[in-house]
């Protein structure tokens, strides 16, 4: 009974792994959004790069940012004085940098 326990607790373990990798895990050419994020309004114009770099500590991260936007940069790296913008929480993600004194 118990040999039985372990296979089936194995099985379902195995199958979670495999719905969280799938998620976490993308090709190049599309980027998979985490299910949280946190909204900002920007002060001045800054690059998704800066942002990326500022909330994630890697500006290459910064596809992340744009994909979450797209409808509002619509492709275009520079955001706007005044825009409010989703920044997706990801394993990276650093606790609002405006509230540490980056603005």
């Amino acid at each position: 009974m118990s040999r039985k326990l372990i296979s089936v607790s194995l099985g379902f373990s195995v199958a979670v792994f495999f719905m969280v990798t799938t998620f976490l895990v993308a090709d190049n050419s599309k980027v998979v959004l985490p299910p949280s994020w946190t909204v900002t309004r920007l002060n001045y114009a800054i690059t998704v790069e800066e942002l990326a770099q500022r909330y994630y500590g890697n500006a290459k991260d910064y596809k992340y940012i744009l994909e979450a936007n797209k409808k509002i940069l619509k492709g275009n790296h520079t955001v706007p004085k005044d825009t409010e913008i989703k920044i997706p929480i990801t394993e990276n993600f650093r606790d609002q940098p405006e509230k540490l004194g980056w603005n």
